[in-house]
């Protein structure tokens, strides 16, 4: 083995905006958002060594007057901004998780270093892969490449190492060596979109928030361990930090699908694989995009049923907090890319502003009860012009059939 400094260059990244854009949101916020995502997408993570994202949403808080940072006793965060005016409505949240699929080292034994594979990418992709070993701190301190990788049940996917370089030691993680981040025209790629995108736009939200001081009071809500089951997320219920009356809005990169296409916009996800998500939530998210697209020539949104994956929303409606969700339309999911290779994750850039801009368009108008009560009004009116006919139909259908009556059962 040669030490840390021999150790191979890392991939080369590229941020840097597009020319243009249809996304709703101006050239300054654009580039600020831009910052957001540089500084969580250089953050090497994997579940329980989210150490380099979790210090940019605290030095996130910590920096913006106005904000308040919590912990649960796991780590998961929660930014809040309590809005510039008083108000009795249910707190509106974001959610998105700072883990990503990744290796822990196990070490090395008989001349075989090993490894145990944290989330979900079947063992099959991995044969050949390159990965960068990295402490707690994110400083890398060793390269390899994936020489053989099994399911073993129980105890997960356990991969063997080959070619070496640096030094390797127990407690560190590993993640595939692929680049921080390439934008190509709108397309972005990276070893992790999924889902420190949907963390980027929360940030890009907190931050609008403080600068207009909006007036409604906006969480942010940072969990870790979500490839391993919703660990953080399940962690941070039990806590009891969230309000019971909390309106969740998931965030996530969730596989693309023929009803959710990269580059058509931002989506309304309406369930996942495990479930659908509150009725009138996705209603209100959904009211909220129609209104950026009134305002927004060009601008587009999906509504669909992403049921690729599965995500926290799931959870939250499962402990008693209402939750709806939105996501990015992902390409290469998990880095699982063509012919079985480990690749680049992929979004489209206009889709993220348009996320955000949806996000923003929910801090200022987002009113559930509101629209529960234009559902039923909208209903009543239907049925107001429609109920004579109701009537005169079901007297009928109540009035005694009479003997011989055709298509009357004897």
């Amino acid at each position: 083995m040669t030490g840390r400094n021999d150790l191979p260059a890392a991939p080369r990244s590229r941020f840097a905006l597009p020319q243009t854009s249809i996304g709703g949101l101006p050239s300054k916020q654009r580039a600020r958002a831009l910052e957001f995502v540089r500084s969580l997408l250089e953050s090497p993570t994997a579940p329980y060594f989210e150490d380099g994202p979790v210090s940019v949403v605290r030095r996130f808080a910590r920096e913006r007057a106005g904000l308040s940072l919590a912990e649960d006793e796991h780590a998961n965060l929660i930014v809040r901004w309590p809005g510039s005016k008083r108000s009795r409505a249910p707190a509106l949240a974001f959610s998105a998780h700072l883990d990503h699929p990744g290796f822990h080292y196990s070490g090395v034994r008989g001349g075989v270093h090993t490894g145990r594979f944290h989330g979900g990418v079947p063992a099959r992709f991995m044969p050949g892969a390159r990965v960068r070993f990295h402490s707690s701190s994110g400083s890398a301190h060793a390269t390899a490449i994936v020489r053989a990788a099994e399911n073993r049940g129980r105890d997960g996917i356990v991969a063997e190492f080959r070619d070496v370089r640096g030094k390797p030691a127990r407690g560190s993680f590993g993640v595939f060596d692929l680049t921080d981040g390439v934008m190509r025209g709108t397309r972005l790629s990276s070893r992790v979109c999924d889902d420190l995108m949907g963390a980027a736009a929360i940030l890009a939200l907190l931050d609008h928030c403080v600068e207009t001081n909006c007036t409604r009071a906006v969480t942010g809500v940072f969990t870790r361990a979500e490839e391993t089951g919703f660990i953080g997320c399940v962690g941070l219920l039990e806590s009891g930090l969230l309000a019971a009356d909390t309106i969740m809005i998931g965030l996530e990169c969730s596989p693309r699908r023929a009803t959710a296409v990269v580059g058509e916009g931002p989506v309304v996800r309406v369930g996942d694989r495990q479930s659908v998500f509150d009725p009138m939530i996705t209603a209100g998210i959904e009211a909220a995009a129609r209104r950026v697209s009134t305002r927004v020539p060009g601008f587009g949104y999906q509504r669909a049923l992403m049921d690729g994956g599965s995500c926290e929303s799931t959870a939250y409606n499962a402990f008693g907090i209402q939750a709806g969700a939105m996501c990015l339309a992902l390409g290469n999911y998990h880095n699982c890319g063509p012919g079985e290779t480990i690749a680049p994750e992929f979004v489209d850039w206009n889709d993220f502003e348009g996320l955000v801009a949806i996000m923003i368009e929910c801090s200022e108008s987002f009113d559930a009860a509101q629209i529960t009560l234009n559902t039923r009004m909208r209903l009543k009116q239907i049925y107001d012009r429609e109920y004579k006919r109701l009537t005169v139909s079901g007297r009928r259908l109540k009035r005694p059939a009479k003997p011989g009556m055709r298509g009357v059962a004897r």
